[in-house]
């Protein structure tokens, strides 16, 4: 392990550098409160006409005409986690997938001390204290690779975490737990990982590229008998058995298995939905949409690119390791709608994160690959305070 440079930095403190992301995350929905939502917190949360009745709508509640979009379906399982009806609120769910990803509302239910009106704040407070969380981890795990903890910055500079934060959505508070579960599983507290792993898993089901890389390797060690079966594999059994139990609950409560019911609608063959997005954004240049997209597209290619080509010299655990060929080898298979969403490539924070941690531990000089994800930060925060 490389020993950290002498002379360390009293900004340097992962709590310091915590504090400081919560106050650019305060600034960020504040700026999008005056500039977009014109003052008015649940336009965050996109409430659309489709899915809502105005009668049953909680009161102050703004609706807008069409679909909305997702948060509005975590705000309605913010209102009350244990219920599960396809109604509620006055809010209707549009697939009963939504149900599996229950820690971000659960978590902003309890931050809204279950007051109905309360829970449009608490949605936007949970994700500005799981940014600031996920800094103070990534700082953590930076030393852990034996560099200034203001590289794990990188971690939580994913410019998808913007448009997550704007919307009232899942992708801050399932990378804080990945991160949290795999920072433990390096210091041996697998059954503490296991847990906090479920919180992941639960948050959003992508995190079982996580899972999936750290049973691949735990499956290889007993075939290949360099160790038997025990604690350790807590932290693939635990995330699997609660995000198994949680979809029996969906199925009892709304008559279909919850992963199942939109597989179709996010999945396609290899490749395909990849090139017709670049085709058709290509097309649409010189349109400010297709620029920002084809540019995050670029900067998201540089981040899983330099990740590739440090692998195999990087110190990255083999589950993490694993965990990245994993969540690589799965963006290839998603459809279109997520390839070409517009939404700041949101959907895509796994294979961020663990390019970013392969990264981190290896001997690479990181000060180009910083300047462009932050050069992309702020150019998406610009965009997304000046649109909704």
């Amino acid at each position: 392990m490389r020993l950290l440079p002498r002379g360390r930095n009293t900004l340097d403190q992962p709590a310091l550098l915590a504090l400081g992301v919560a106050g650019a995350a305060t600034v960020f929905v504040l700026a999008r409160l005056v500039l977009v939502a014109h003052g008015d917190v649940t336009r965050f949360i996109d409430v659309g006409s489709a899915f809502a009745h105005p009668s049953a709508v909680p009161r102050g509640v703004a609706i807008v005409p069409g679909s909305g979009y997702d948060g509005e379906f975590y705000f309605r399982l913010a209102l009350d986690p244990l219920n599960l009806h396809r109604t509620a609120f006055g809010i209707t769910l549009d697939n009963p997938y939504r149900v599996q990803r229950i820690t971000y509302s659960f978590l902003a239910w309890l931050g809204a001390g279950g007051q109905a009106v309360a829970v449009p704040y608490s949605l936007l407070a949970v994700n500005v204290v799981a940014l600031a969380a996920l800094t103070w981890l990534g700082a953590l795990f930076a030393r852990a690779c034996g560099r200034r903890a203001a590289w794990g910055l990188l971690l939580a500079g994913y410019f998808g975490f913007l448009f997550s934060l704007g919307r009232d959505l899942t992708e801050i508070c399932e990378a804080c737990f990945v991160v949290a579960a795999l920072l433990l599983l390096r210091r041996g507290r697998p059954v503490a990982a296991g847990f906090v792993l479920a919180a992941a898993v639960l948050s959003r089901e992508t995190a079982l590229v996580v899972v999936a890389g750290i049973g691949v390797v735990a499956l290889a060690d007993v075939v290949r008998r360099r160790r038997r079966p025990g604690r350790a594999d807590a932290a693939w059994l635990v995330p699997l058995a609660g995000y198994a139990g949680w979809q029996l609950i969906g199925w009892a409560q709304l008559g279909s298995i919850p992963f199942g019911s939109d597989t179709e609608n996010n999945l396609t063959y290899p490749f395909v939905s990849v090139a017709e997005a670049l085709g058709h954004n290509l097309a649409q240049l010189p349109s400010e949409h297709a620029g920002v997209w084809l540019a995050q597209l670029a900067v998201l290619a540089i981040v899983v690119g330099t990740a590739g080509l440090s692998l195999a010299a990087s110190r990255a655990s083999r589950v993490e390791k694993s965990a990245w060929v994993v969540a690589v080898a799965l963006v290839v298979f998603l459809s279109r709608t997520l390839w070409d969403s517009h939404a700041d490539f949101r959907g895509f924070e796994d294979v961020y994160v663990l390019s970013t941690i392969v990264v981190l531990d290896s001997d690479r000089k990181l000060h180009a690959f910083a300047v462009v994800v932050a050069a992309m930060w702020v150019a998406t925060c610009v965009h997304r305070v000046l649109i909704f």
